[in-house]
């Protein structure tokens, strides 16, 4: 405990400020060293006797003298040398970090104020103020909690982003008056000025900067035309002209004076290290990283950011060298180099007998970043998003993007923010680049007591000790459970997992690690190997010990590539095929055997069904039936799809036909359960149940996962009111029954979701109609139907149910469609479609709807179904329901659109329906989100035919480049269609 002193300053200060003296005494007691905390503030009161007013903002005033005489006692010397700043800094506002442009301002007046050009001694003055004012306000736990610790280490690098800008003007100026300006010949005479920028990485870089770093720069100039070599300012070089400049600005900064230092500079991290010239040129920057670099290089330049000098020279050469970074696929050996730089890293400095380094001990600062670099080199080249520089923002994303998980991520939040502070806090002491956390209790207790530990010595050192230890016990399992190792080993750890019966016996453990091997070589390849990874770990728990399996992929190595293509492309298929093991059979059947044609798929669901049926029951095993056979021949298409043996429109073709199959299947079964679970209505005798399909599955176009759009219709023989109210019922519970067939979730999945809402009145009206109501609602004296009701009618085609209702349905559907429409038709669909794309689409300037937004598929449905309505009349043939292309095609051939009109839509939609394919594959879901900044944008650019790039981003961009051209084509024929004419 601190006495009262008896000095005349701190009397002085008890009797003009009593409660202030208080405080003082309160807070320098709970403190480090009070004792000698005690003397440093006699020592600055005594000086600033007259300067300081301590009544006046008494609580910065105590926090002024707290931080500078017990935290961070260095800085008493400085308030001592120069008392006016304790005044100064208690009036500071430390509600907030002090922003750039308030920097600048102030490092402005400064200059302005200087009695000297040197900016050697002001400068130095200028840092040290504005350390005092950041030490205080990070020492305030009331200002700043340790959940926003982080503004302290940008203010940090804020002020030495400062500092060096003005310490690279100082050295321009100098270099200029001795060797003019860096303007240089080539061969023709011509003159060129080149420019010069510092760039600042690790922690500088990532504007996370510690309290007393170095700092990592590189020094590069811009690369000299050819020709000029020696033709420069005063005859030299343009790498000797930088290179002077490049001391000039070290001298300013490193060199030490009574007024201290700015920073201690560590070139090692440009090219070739200390072996290398001072500065480098673009160019030879970017061909050391693309041909030379190892992985802590690359790592290192993740965090690179130009800070003093030609900024924009800066940011290009960091734009350079982003693709040979961050490549387009999963860098698996950078997750290795980063494994092994921190294996090396631990094997030099991991004993901790002198006490643990906060830094790069084991859960130290390193782990964390380490966890963020290796994710980021993983997955930066497809997730530009993950292109942070801070550590803290880095982690973020991959919590967002699914790539770590919400606990993960909080705990290595919080553990950096602690660790930092730690940091921070032994730095503090004298100013010194430590680290280390001491052995000693005592030295220990006093970092605790600076940390805010407040109590009795053992209480409080014992909590700090606690505190840190789990800390660091959270961090290293995190690290050493994230990382992971090259793809073979991975695979090979999923067979261990899958058959350790297998890798158990010295006979076949050769066998699961060569195949691991293959596996290994395909997953290199793969677009997306953490998503070949995740399926290949459920095919392997799928198919367990059977060492047929193992032994067949051994012998035909042209199904790992198969199946690696398969897992690649689609969790969706894979996930079939995991699901049920009896479904792997296609993936080792002849892959010459191609799509299977109706005749066949019903063949394959009734031998499927009598086996099921035979072994569970009529109506259990029916109904795996019909998910076993959908199952099987989906993964089928996709194995044909991914591998490149089917082509878009003979895959949407297959679907179709697989549901179709499944839907009359679901029929079958659904009438044989209203058969044997009660008594047969006599109405049902006479009913005509009939299944139509909408949208996709009416134009035979749909994808993978698609639901099915349906309308339910009936008629009966039967005249009277009861006898058609039975048959009504009757309809009812069989479209149920079909439903239930086919939505239902069993043991085996489900088939396919039903979507019934675009029956008359949508769900507001009666699941099944009768075929004279349908044909009442939409041709009825009342008609009820609306314009966007008769669009849908274009797709409409029977798919399950009586033959006879089948035909006069059609007949029906082509009347209605025939019927002549007014001039407002164009202006009503036109609305509709506007209203869509206003309330579904919610684009904006990253997010794009490829199905409502603008230009998107509706666009195009829109043209071709208004000019099918508006010509039916005259030319039925456009009521027949075909794929959207053969639509197309018959417009343009009747003269109804025109040719470049038509070839604009025909390649739109060919991309659209093509690019919905690819990301319906990867996911059971419905997905027409094209959101640039989030998701997997590369890998789907990849599998579109977009080659790799070492442009930043290259696939990616060139996808959405492509969209955009084709969307906004697209639109302007929807405008030539709809739009009034002052909007085309």
């Amino acid at each position: 405990m601190v006495a009262e002193s008896g000095t005349s300053t701190l009397r002085e200060l008890a009797e003009r400020a009593p409660s202030c003296h208080r405080e003082l005494v309160r807070v320098l007691a709970a403190g480090p060293e009070p004792e000698r905390a005690v003397g440093r503030a006699e020592r600055i009161l005594a000086e600033a006797r007259g300067t300081a007013d301590g009544t006046e903002r008494e609580a910065a005033f105590v926090r002024v003298l707290a931080a500078t005489c017990a935290t961070a006692p260095f800085l008493a010397s400085w308030l001592t040398r120069n008392p006016d700043w304790l005044s100064a800094l208690a009036a500071e506002d430390y509600a907030g970090p002090r922003l750039p442009e308030q920097l600048a301002e102030r490092l402005a007046a400064a200059r302005n104020a200087a009695a000297t050009d040197d900016p050697s001694v002001w400068l130095r003055r200028f840092k040290y103020y504005e350390l005092a004012r950041i030490t205080v306000r990070d020492t305030w736990p009331e200002r700043l909690p340790l959940e926003r610790s982080a503004e302290t280490l940008t203010e940090l690098s804020a002020l030495a982003d400062a500092l060096l800008a003005e310490a690279e003007r100082g050295a321009r100026r100098g270099i200029e008056a001795s060797l003019g300006a860096p303007r240089f010949r080539d061969a023709a005479g011509r003159e060129r000025e080149l420019g010069f920028c510092v760039l600042g990485l690790g922690k500088l870089g990532s504007a996370e900067l510690n309290y007393s770093s170095d700092v990592d720069l590189v020094y590069v100039y811009e690369s000299p035309p050819d020709g000029v070599a020696h033709s420069g300012p005063s005859g030299v070089s343009p790498v000797e002209y930088f290179s002077r400049l490049a001391q000039r600005f070290g001298a300013i900064v490193t060199d030490h004076s009574d007024e201290g230092f700015l920073y201690r500079i560590d070139l090692d991290l440009r090219p070739e290290g200390a072996q290398s010239p001072i500065v480098v040129s673009r160019a030879a920057l970017a061909g050391y990283y693309e041909g030379w670099a190892d992985t802590w290089e690359k790592a290192a330049f993740m965090k690179a950011r130009p800070v003093a000098g030609d900024l924009e020279l800066g940011w290009r050469c960091i734009r350079d060298l982003a693709p040979m970074i961050y490549r387009s696929s999963m860098d698996f050996e950078g997750v290795r180099g980063i494994r092994r730089l921190k294996d090396r890293i631990e094997a030099e400095h991991g004993i901790e007998t002198a006490g643990f380094d906060v830094k790069i001990g084991a859960g130290g600062i390193r782990d964390v970043e380490f966890v963020s670099q290796a994710l980021q080199l993983l997955h930066g080249g497809r997730m530009p998003q993950l292109r942070e520089r801070s550590t803290l923002r880095t982690l973020e994303q991959l919590s967002a993007l699914g790539l770590l998980s919400d606990r993960a991520q909080q705990d290595l939040t919080t553990s950096y923010r602690f660790l930092r502070r730690i940091e921070n806090r032994l730095q503090m002491e004298h100013e010194q680049q430590t680290h280390r956390v001491s052995v000693a209790d005592e030295a220990r207790e006093r970092l605790a007591r600076a940390a805010g530990y407040t109590g009795t010595a053992d209480s409080a050192l014992a909590r700090f000790d606690r505190d840190l230890a789990a800390h660091r016990e959270r961090t290293r399992s995190i690290f050493a459970g994230l990382l992971p190792e090259a793809p073979g080993e991975r695979a090979l750890d999923l067979f261990v997992r899958g058959a350790p019966s297998l890798v158990a016996l010295p006979t076949t453990r050769g066998m699961i690690e060569e195949l691991a091997e293959h596996f290994g070589g395909a997953l290199e390849t793969a677009t997306s190997p953490e998503r070949a990874l995740n399926n290949l770990a459920r095919f392997a728990e799928v198919i367990g010990g059977h060492r047929s399996y193992y032994q067949l992929l051994l012998d035909r190595p042209e199904l790992v590539d198969r199946l690696v293509a398969l897992f690649d492309s689609s969790n969706y298929l894979s996930g079939l095929l995991s699901a049920n093991p009896r479904l792997i059979e296609p993936v080792f059947s002849d892959p010459s055997v191609l799509l299977l044609g109706r005749a066949e798929l019903e063949r394959d669901l009734a031998a499927l069904r009598s086996e099921r049926v035979e072994a569970l029951g009529d109506e259990q095993g029916g109904l795996d039936a019909l998910r076993g056979f959908q199952r099987r021949q989906v993964i089928n298409v996709g194995l044909l799809d991914v591998s490149g043996r089917a082509s878009p429109v003979e895959v949407a073709t297959a679907l179709t036909e697989i549901a179709e199959v499944c839907a009359c299947g679901a029929l079958e079964l659904a009438e044989s359960q209203l058969a044997t679970r009660r008594a047969r209505l006599a109405a049902a005798d006479s009913l005509c149940f009939l299944i139509v399909g909408m949208g996709k599955l009416g134009s035979r176009e749909l994808g993978y996962g698609s639901d099915l759009d349906v309308i339910f219709l009936y008629d009966t023989a039967g005249s009277a009111p009861a006898a058609r109210m039975e048959a009504a019922e009757h309809a009812v519970r069989l479209a149920q029954r079909w439903i239930g067939a086919l939505q239902t979730t069993t043991g085996e999945g489900s088939c396919y979701e039903i979507d019934a809402r675009l029956r008359p009145s949508g769900n507001q009206g009666v699941l099944v109609t009768s075929l004279q109501g349908f044909g009442d609602y939409h041709r009825g004296e009342a008609q009820r139907a609306q314009v966007w009701e008769r669009q849908a009618l274009l797709r409409a085609r029977p798919i399950a149910g009586d033959p006879e209702l089948m035909q006069r349905f059609d007949t029906m559907r082509r009347e209605v469609l025939g019927r002549p429409l007014d001039a407002s038709t164009r202006d009503e669909i036109h609305r509709v479609r506007m209203r869509m794309e206003e309330e579904l689409a919610r684009e904006g300037q990253s997010r794009r709807d490829f199905k409502t937004g603008r230009g998107g598929v509706l666009d195009v449905e829109s043209v071709v179904q208004y000019h099918q309505l508006m010509a039916a009349e005259t030319h039925p043939e456009l009521c027949d329901t075909l794929p959207l292309p053969d639509q197309l095609e018959r417009l343009e051939a009747l003269g109804l659109l025109a040719p470049s009109h038509a070839d604009t839509l025909r390649r739109g939609w060919a991309f659209l329906s093509e690019l919905s394919r690819r990301l319906r594959i990867v996911e059971n879901r419905s997905i027409s989100d094209l959101d640039s900044e989030r998701g997997d944008l590369e890998g789907i650019a990849l599998r579109m035919g977009h080659p790799p790039s070492r442009r930043d981003g290259g696939p990616r961009r060139a996808l959405l480049a492509r969209y955009r051209r084709h969307t906004e084509a697209i639109r302007q024929v929807y405008l030539a269609t709809f739009a009034p004419r002052a909007m085309r």
